[in-house]
């Protein structure tokens, strides 16, 4: 199959913006100038719990959702390092749950960082949470408020949309080498 006919079918994608507290989850569609939203939620383990019932909380949840909505690919957020170098810390080990819980399913992983992310979505990627909001609501059509961590899910679902889709028409559009001494 050549690049640009992949494009043709819908492209399934689960975004996820991982958390330890809170775990955003969005699934999107697509094909060339078309999105839909399939649907979208959190995952919040109980404060109780310690931190691998935790993960275990969110990998079960993952695999929830890839059995669910069966995408061709997960969308994760990249770890970055902030303030709090122990909460990037956490953030990996949930992230090492969620990419268990895709390759146990088949599904692809693919990874953006929030600059990535807001880029793909807005234009810009220095944008404010309430741009990549807003543009999220026109895109799949959304009425109402979407939490934080969903709508951050979604975001990075239509970044790989996004992406796949200019890989697809560069492929296709690609000028072909000719062998050597072939003119």
């Amino acid at each position: 199959m050549r690049g640009g006919e992949r494009m043709r079918e819908s492209v399934r994608v689960l975004g996820i913006d991982p958390g330890t507290a809170v775990t955003g989850w969005g699934v999107v569609e697509g094909r060339p100038g078309a999105f839909r939203h399939l649907g979208h939620g959190t995952v919040s383990p109980p404060l109780k719990l310690t931190l691998a019932r935790k993960l275990a909380h969110i990998h079960g949840a993952v695999v929830e959702q890839c059995a669910t909505w069966r995408p061709h690919a997960l969308a994760l957020e990249k770890s970055f390092v902030g303030r709090n170098v122990q909460s990037a810390f956490r953030l990996g080990e949930v992230r090492g749950v969620v990419m268990l819980a895709a390759a146990a399913a088949g599904v692809v992983v693919a990874e953006y960082s929030p600059a990535e992310t807001k880029l793909a979505v807005t234009g810009s990627g220095r944008a404010e949470k309430t741009q990549v909001e807003r543009a999220i609501a026109r895109e799949l059509a959304l009425d109402g408020a979407i939490a934080a961590d969903a709508a951050d899910a979604l975001a990075l679902a239509l970044c790989h949309l996004q992406t796949f889709r200019l890989r697809a028409l560069l492929a296709a559009t690609a000028p072909r080498r000719l062998p050597l001494g072939a003119r």
